[in-house]
């Protein structure tokens, strides 16, 4: 299965060591003794950007922590300890990662939202900011208009943040103190061709079913039928009828669908108001939400809505559409402590096999960078967006223990972790046991949310040295 790198970038909140990084280039060195990349590795791992075993090797992971310290310091990225970068290192001024962390806190919580009707300088810049990256086609003036929404609606889709139109701090920092990710490179990435499988077919699929061109399974496979799709839709928008899903196919896909095709009076994420709050509450009185009732539609509240539907026996789609709020606004309602849903959700856990493996991994790598709302349990630190993950999967998980329960399969490193895997991390401290919970993908690493921000982001687990790794590996219990 191939899995788009555009959906591998991290947000800024992610610095760590990651072998993500290109391979170095040797030649690009400066010339370093052993005993001074020996230095460069302890350097960077007193500053908190290097957590592998000093040994004086400059590999990949070196590279990326490097990478990591140049950006904190306001150095040009390399990868490379060149001399600015060797003079800044041993400096008393060099900015530690947990200093650039928190400068990059502060900095998210003084942000003020930007939406439509504002007229200032703030949205200027945030327009310039946005047509430098593609998504803004339009002259900056300084209002925030429809165009300026639908860019900004475009520009979170793309980098992983909930779709809402405003300019909220997350996307704010995203755009402006990250490396967010590009329209043109998105469309690139997302092209696909007859025979390709993965993430972006499955979405082309469902762009053109909701279009009315695809009537196929969304089996995330690029057969015949979607290629006929496909070339049907570019002779209809006059483009070159070649059954491949290039970058133009997309571009013209996306100004044709996306919130225009969902029916005006559903509720969907991104929306915000008392509508929601009213939403929220009732599905807290029937125990399918535990968070704050704050008004917005956000990743619980998607959660909440999909085990709604999975115990109303509705179409699992995350959206309230009519049928959904008629079913849950009514005497009726199905409600968690019922012992008939309770049983239905344990069955449907237990049956759970490898075969929803593809798609766990697929929904995780689709939300890197995604900040994930919610007032987690310190003993079960990561639990709402690996939940997310596995509701959108089609598996119920309602509560940590779900996840404790399923995983029951003691690793032995992190190595033995596979792609689509549900990890727990269990370790004991002060007389309190924690349960840190993440989604694997390979290569001994996982995807969890970070401790500031709660942002879903790639590592290797290095701060759970010593912890005992319990995993799910689709394996019925």
């Amino acid at each position: 299965m191939k899995i788009k790198t555009t959906l591998a970038l991290l947000a800024a909140l992610s610095l760590a060591g990651s072998a993500l990084s290109e391979p170095v280039d040797t030649e690009l060195l400066v010339e370093m003794t052993s005993e001074q990349k020996l230095h460069l590795e302890q350097r960077l791992s007193t500053l908190g950007f290097f957590s592998g075993e000093c040994d004086s090797s400059y590999d990949a992971d070196t590279r990326a922590a490097v990478e990591s310290f140049q950006q904190a310091n306001g150095l040009e990225v390399t990868g490379l300890a060149d001399g600015d970068t060797l003079e800044r290192l041993d400096s008393a001024d060099a900015v530690s990662r947990q200093d650039y962390l928190t400068r990059f806190a502060n900095a998210y919580a003084q942000m003020t939202a930007l939406e439509m009707g504002a007229d200032s300088n703030d949205v200027l810049v945030m327009q310039r900011h946005l047509k430098d990256y593609g998504y803004f086609s339009g002259e900056p003036s300084g209002s925030f208009d429809d165009a300026t929404r639908q860019a900004v609606e475009s520009f979170q889709m793309v980098n992983g943040l909930p779709i809402t139109g405003v300019a909220d701090g997350a996307t704010l920092m995203r755009l402006m103190a990250d490396s967010p990710i590009t329209w043109p490179a998105f469309l690139t990435e997302m092209s696909a061709s007859e025979g390709d499988t993965g993430l972006n077919v499955y979405v082309l699929q469902s762009r053109l079913a909701q279009m009315g061109y695809f009537t196929g399974s969304r089996t995330a496979c690029f057969g015949e039928l979607t290629r006929q799709a496909v070339q049907r839709f570019q002779q209809d928008l006059g483009l070159e009828a070649t059954g491949q899903a290039d970058a133009a196919t997309w571009a013209a896909i996306y100004s044709r669908s996306g919130t225009a095709d969902i029916p005006g009076d559903t509720m969907k994420p991104g929306d915000s108001g008392d509508d929601v709050k009213a939403v929220q509450t009732r599905l807290n009185a029937l125990g399918f939400f535990d968070n704050a009732i704050s008004g917005v539609y956000g990743y619980a509240t998607e959660t909440a809505v999909r085990l709604f539907q999975s115990a109303a026996g509705l179409e699992v789609t995350g959206l309230l559409d009519g049928d959904t709020s008629s079913r849950l606004m009514a005497d009726t309602a199905p409600n968690m402590l019922d012992g008939g849903v309770q049983q239905r959700f344990a069955s449907m856990l237990s049956e759970a096999d490898a075969s929803v493996k593809a798609r766990i991994l697929d929904i995780a790598m689709a939300h890197i960078g995604a900040a994930f709302e919610g007032e987690e349990d310190d003993l079960y630190p990561g639990f709402s967006f690996v939940q997310y993950v596995c509701v959108a999967a089609g598996l119920p998980v309602t509560i940590p223990e779900d996840l404790i329960g399923m995983a029951s399969q003691q690793m032995q490193s992190m190595d033995s972790i596979g792609a689509g895997d549900i990890v727990v991390f269990q370790s004991n401290g002060d007389n309190v046991v924690n349960m840190v919970m993440a989604i694997g993908i390979g290569d001994g690493r996982v995807i969890g949310t970070s401790e500031s921000g709660g942002w879903a982001e790639p590592s290797y687990m290095e701060q759970m040295n010593g912890a005992t790794i319990y995993c799910w590996s689709g394996s019925k219990s």
